[in-house]
């Protein structure tokens, strides 16, 4: 009942890393049409402009905050459920995988903030790897409806689904 209990755990939580990182597509995309919005804007326009950076300054802050101190501690917590849901050790190591993920997608940040476009670039590839890793752990491992209890059956289980 308690493995039943950390896997239902696990897909919850998978759903909600899907969501933040949803969230951080959301914000930078804003972000980078606030910012062209201003490009527009030009002298022609003063006094939007310091609407508009303040918008900038809002989606980025949320992007980083996002990206900082909500998306790790998701996965810190997907990789403990992987674990109290005995699953096995290749859906626990992808789902550690997620972690050097995210180092690395801090680093290429940081190039970014250094001026290395074209290796910052890399950290929206990054970006689309941590969606579909995770997008990809939550579906296989989904522990709801009929796809569950079938999945319960299948591997010989006697405690209730």
């Amino acid at each position: 009942m308690r493995v039943t209990m950390f896997r239902k755990a696990y897909s919850v939580g998978g759903v909600l890393l899907q969501i933040e990182f949803l969230t951080q597509f959301y914000v930078i995309a804003a972000s980078m049409f606030t910012t062209t919005g201003k490009e527009v804007a030009g002298a022609a326009n003063a006094e939007v402009m310091p609407t508009t950076v303040q918008n900038v300054e809002f989606f980025s802050a949320v992007h980083a905050a996002n990206g900082v101190f909500v998306i790790p501690p998701t996965i810190l917590i997907l990789i403990c459920l992987s674990l109290g849901a005995r699953y096995p050790w290749r859906t626990t190591g992808l789902t550690v995988l997620l972690l050097p993920l995210l180092v690395i997608q801090f680093a290429l940040a940081v190039v970014g903030f250094l001026g290395v476009p074209a290796v910052a670039g890399l950290h929206g590839i990054n970006a689309l790897i941590l969606v579909a890793l995770g997008g990809w752990l939550t579906w296989r491992n989904w522990a709801f409806g009929q796809r569950a209890t079938a999945a319960h059956l299948a591997s010989g289980s006697v405690e209730s689904p």
